[in-house]
């Protein structure tokens, strides 16, 4: 096992070098890890998250991108830089243990300094240990192991940066760690640009399954119990459980009799029965529950226990059928009983509308604001329960509301102040017009390099990020308007984008709306 660790080192060391030369520069940023690497020329950068735009290389050194990204994780990697000269230098964070409140190396006393370098001498793990003369400042740190009859030395360097430890970790097979290694790592360390604050993470919500309801099984209709009875007199037709208000009663008492129906003193139903005695009529029941149902002469009665549950009314949403919509208005399109009246509430809506004869409703809704806006839909009809529903609709503005809107926010700083004061604009609405001068990479997103001033013909200058995330369709040489939310962080660019040719800490935003700008004569 160790014979084939060796291998792949070495395989890896010389394999990247021939991608090196074809590798375009980019800026790697890591805000929560506190850190930004921008790639410099001749090296190939590798991250947890591009691991699959090398996997033809990683193939070919015997392992898969899955792997490696496994040992990235289990080492808390960030990056590796592959230098073309060979080499392989890995970025890592560790626990700072108890140095977890000490912001920056830079900031600690002599005496707090020797005690974190006592820490490493009296462990054992390393042969030397030292301070390299590099900004920030770091602990230099050399150890080594046999890998079969093969030694391999590590050299390290240690920083401390926001309460962690930051690693710069280089494998070195075959010799002992020499000045050109310690060049390479000081490259690296040039590279690397320590952030000032860590953003706080957005907890992800928990999601909370919603519990399927149990229905209760419904009672078996069956025959009223007859709770009492008194003289000449037989009833038919009434059921122990019903969900219909309506009741068709049948029966028999004295010739020419009258015959009431009575719930709760109130008179519900009567007719006159025939000359044999028979009887019929139809009666409403008045509300829902156990009930107790009179049937009286003058000389008779019985007295039955009826149960009334109500049927849930009717109530399908057959529209829209698009639930995300552009413009103002949309129609809530549904099903119900016949005649029956629907009311809809929700965002700046409370209305309702009477079904038609077959039930058929709409509902014109206006929505003022973006998102997603929950309407309730309730039904009421004569003789059934009341029945609700949600409708969720979500409207997006069109580009050109979401610009008007955006506009009412927006502010236009001069370009020095921007770059001045970038951390003031995070989070604000900013809009520029420039010219796209080339792509790089923001942790993972594309990003666009816009120059923003136009002194002179074919002439562009004061840069600044865009990040493009959602993706938009631009190319280099392209000019358009970028309304944008600024990230209150900057990235280098170089000085053929300044008008003095220094490089420049160019403010970064996220694009929210990107639109062309039709001037054929501007270059």
């Amino acid at each position: 096992m160790k014979q084939k660790t060796l291998g792949m080192l070495l395989c890896m060391c010389l394999l990247m070098m021939a991608c090196c030369a074809a590798a375009q520069n980019a800026t790697y940023v890591f805000p929560y890890e506190g850190l930004r690497y921008t790639q410099q020329d001749n090296e190939v950068v590798l991250t947890q998250t591009n691991l699959d735009e090398h996997a033809a290389l990683i193939e070919s050194m015997g392992t898969t991108p899955d792997a490696i990204l496994a040992s990235y994780i289990a080492s808390s990697i960030v990056l590796e830089v592959i230098p073309q000269e060979g080499g392989q230098i890995a970025v890592s964070l560790a626990d700072a243990g108890a140095y977890a409140g000490v912001k920056a190396m830079d900031e600690m006393d002599e005496a707090a300094l020797a005690a974190f370098a006592a820490q490493f001498e009296d462990s054992g793990l390393y042969q030397s240990v030292s301070f390299a003369q590099t900004q920030p400042l770091c602990l230099r740190l050399t150890s080594s192991a046999m890998y079969g009859s093969m030694p391999v030395y590590s050299l390290r360097y240690a920083t401390l940066h926001l309460g962690r430890l930051v690693l710069l970790t280089q494998t070195i097979v075959g010799r002992t760690p020499d000045e050109q290694d310690d060049a390479q790592m000081e490259r690296v360390l040039a590279g690397v640009k320590l952030l000032s604050a860590l953003p706080t993470p957005t907890p992800a919500p928990t999601a909370v399954p919603t519990p399927t309801p149990v229905p209760t099984p419904k009672p078996t209709p069956g025959v009223a119990e007859v709770v009492a009875a008194e003289g000449n007199m037989t009833v038919e037709g009434v059921p122990a459980f019903t969900e219909n208000a309506l009741l068709e009663i049948s029966g028999t008492t004295d010739a020419s009799a009258e015959v009431r129906v009575v719930i709760d003193a109130e008179t519900i139903g009567r007719t006159t029965a025939k000359k044999d005695g028979t009887f019929a009529l139809n009666v409403r029941l008045p509300y829902e529950g156990d009930l107790t149902l009179a049937v009286m002469t003058d000389s008779a009665e019985q007295m039955l226990s009826v149960h009334y549950e109500m049927t849930q009314a009717k109530l399908v949403i057959t529209g829209p059928q698009e639930t995300v919509f552009t413009g103002k208005t949309n129609t809530i399109r549904g099903e119900t009983e016949p005649e029956a009246t629907v009311y809809v509430e929700g965002g700046s809506v409370k209305t309702n509308v009477k079904a038609g004869r077959t039930g058929v409703f709409t509902v014109r809704i206006n929505q003022e604001t973006e998102g997603a806006v929950e309407y309730t839909v309730r039904v009421k009809a004569d003789g059934f329960k009341e029945t609700s529903t949600v409708v969720s609709l979500t409207r997006e503005l069109t580009e050109r509301e979401g610009i008007a809107l955006f506009r009412q926010k927006m502010v236009e700083p001069k370009y020095d102040e921007y770059v001045r004061n970038a951390e003031k604009y995070a989070g604000r609405s900013v809009k520029y017009r420039g010219k796209v001068m080339t792509f790089t990479d923001y942790n993972g997103s594309p990003c666009a390099l816009v120059c923003v001033s136009n002194p002179g013909v074919g002439l562009w200058e004061d840069p600044i990020y865009v990040i493009l995330d959602p993706a938009v369709e631009l190319e280099v040489g392209q000019v358009a308007t970028f309304y944008f939310i600024g990230e209150g962080q900057t990235l280098p660019a170089g000085g053929e984008y300044t008008s003095d040719g220094a490089e420049i800490e160019a403010p970064v935003g996220r694009a929210k709306y990107v639109t062309d700008i039709k001037t054929p004569n501007i270059q």
